[in-house]
């Protein structure tokens, strides 16, 4: 029987006891001040039940329903520069408890000196999604600081509850299915981390790093880059956004003036690479064999890949989001500088669809573009698209320019940014936009690169990123990410599945500093359920 050792007849259940008792250490990795650990030993089986205060706010550790001898149990929620009492008790399989004899008090840190200030202006928690909000913090390109890097979670108070500084740009965020996170650095590598801030595992583009694959603690995979996404798939591979280049003859040289010289090209075309957790590539799809080469929007020649090392080249599509649609088994993905969101088949690699503007589509691919239906607004240079639970298509606008070579781009101070949702029609080849939020208009925010949004089906919010507004040291608005000073602004907002109400903001938050003439931004920012899962 539970609980029982020997036979029945013989023996006294076995009282529980402590043969380890409980200690707690804060940041046990080193990385990630605001997380500790539990460790603790029974003699039998048992749980645990931990409470944490801060003499503010009291909650539980997510209990498991697993019994064991030895505990190590992660401890999560605790807000910077603070004191704290934790307690310790263990429960036996019948339901027996002990309780550690003193409770544990420590305190946490500050937070850095050079952390902005969180300005927390909206908290609806009524109507918010539950749980977390983590983001990538990073200094404006204007700073020079290209080695910062600090992960953030907050909670629905704006507060600090998790934070850890990997020393480098982060990019893309997201928990795995095991309840780790994984983002992409800037230099090719992808790192898996446990929320003590332990490094677990990390994947590299051998093609850019030769000789680091070498080291035991690098998965190496067969990639010329990985760069602005990575996607965990149902079957635990991971698609990831690779680059190749091709020479091409009588290209043009120029976006802005159609009767610049033309001649042979280096053009950077993206491939998607499906990999597995061991580093084996499973297959590549490469949009240059998708896609027509010749086609370009603005931005194309702005020199993104030379910056990268990449000489002489041409940015061709920009691609800076993929995502697995297991509907139909297809891939997803925004290409930036096409203005366009395309659908490939997994399978046969055949494109299926092109959202966006119909501008410099030729055949054969014209015959792949969604035609409107009703009042549509194209996306340009568009972020972070991806498949809702009811099937469409959200993505985030950023607006650069709103045209197409060789029309007059519309002014950054006359510009603005959206999240827009779009539903397809496939057997019909249409598209309706049912849903947006921004500008034009009272909300308008304008934000030339990065910037994301998520749908949070729980409450029927969406939250929106507008992690990269710019301006000049003056205050003008600036679409320039090498000199304006960036600040960020964290929106989530009410979703009316029939397009009806105006969407109402529940929470918003703003990192911005710009006096200081330091300035931030934010790769993307997620809602997470938890700190937990």
């Amino acid at each position: 029987m539970p609980g029982s050792h020997g036979t029945a007849a013989a023996l006294e259940p076995i009282q529980i006891a402590f043969t380890e008792p409980p200690i707690f250490v804060l940041n046990p990795s080193g990385y990630a001040p605001l997380a500790g650990q539990v460790r603790f030993a029974t003699n039998i089986p048992s749980r645990a039940e931990i409470v944490i205060s801060d003499g503010d706010r009291t909650w539980a550790l997510p209990q498991s329903d697993a019994f064991a001898s030895h505990h190590e149990l992660t401890v999560l929620g605790m807000r910077p520069g603070r004191a704290h009492w934790l307690s310790v008790s263990a429960l036996d399989e019948d339901g027996n408890r002990i309780d550690g004899e003193e409770v544990i008090e420590f305190a946490t840190d500050p937070l850095p000196e050079d952390f902005p200030p969180l300005d927390l202006r909206v908290a609806d928690r009524a109507r918010m999604a539950p749980g977390v909000t983590m983001f990538g913090l990073r200094k404006s390109a204007q700073s020079g600081a290209k080695n910062y890097g600090v992960m953030v979670a907050v909670d629905d108070e704006g507060e600090v509850v998790w934070y850890r500084d990997f020393g480098q740009t982060v990019g893309d965020v997201k928990r795995l299915r095991n309840g780790n996170l994984i983002y992409l650095t800037f230099d090719h590598r992808a790192v898996e981390f446990d929320m003590l801030g332990n490094v677990i595992n990390q994947w590299i583009a051998v093609d850019r790093w030769p000789d680091l694959h070498k080291e035991d603690k690098f998965f190496p995979v067969a990639a010329e880059s990985f760069h602005h996404e990575i996607f965990e798939m149902a079957n635990g591979n991971f698609l990831v956004l690779s680059v190749e280049t091709r020479d091409l003859a009588d290209y043009p040289s120029s976006d802005t003036d159609p009767d610049a010289p033309k001649g042979t090209a280096t053009v950077v075309g993206d491939v998607v690479v499906e990999f597995t957790r061991d580093g084996q590539v499973v297959d590549e799809w490469k949009l240059l064999d998708s896609l027509d080469p010749y086609r370009f929007g603005y931005g194309v020649f702005d020199g993104y890949w030379e910056r990268k090392g990449i000489v002489d080249s041409v940015d061709w599509t920009h691609a800076n989001a993929v995502v697995h649609d297991e509907r139909d088994d297809s891939l997803i993905l925004s290409l930036r500088h096409q203005d366009a969101v395309v659908k490939i088949d997994r399978k046969t690699k055949s494109l299926k669809w092109i959202l966006g503007t119909p501008e410099g589509w030729n055949a054969p691919w014209s015959d792949k573009l969604l035609k409107p239906v009703g009042d549509v607004t194209w996306q340009f240079h568009q972020h972070n698209s991806l498949v809702t639970p009811e099937g469409t298509i959200l993505l985030f606008d950023n607006g650069n320019c709103r045209t197409w070579p060789f029309e007059a781009p519309l002014p950054a101070s006359e510009n603005y940014s959206r999240v827009a949702e779009f539903e397809v029609d496939e057997e019909a080849m249409t598209v309706r936009q049912v849903w947006s939020y921004g500008g034009p208009g009272e909300e308008a925010s304008y934000c030339p690169f990065i910037c994301g949004a998520q749908p949070l089906p729980e409450s029927g919010t969406v939250l929106a990123c507008f992690g990269g507004m710019l301006a000049t040291p003056e205050g003008a608005v600036s679409e320039d990410p090498t000199t304006g000073i960036g600040s960020v602004r964290l929106v989530e907002v009410t979703r009316d599945p029939n397009g009806d109400a105006a969407p109402e903001k529940v929470f918003e938050l703003f990192i911005d500093t710009r006096d200081e003439s330091r300035g931030w931004d934010v790769y993307r920012a997620v809602r997470l359920p938890s700190l937990y899962a």
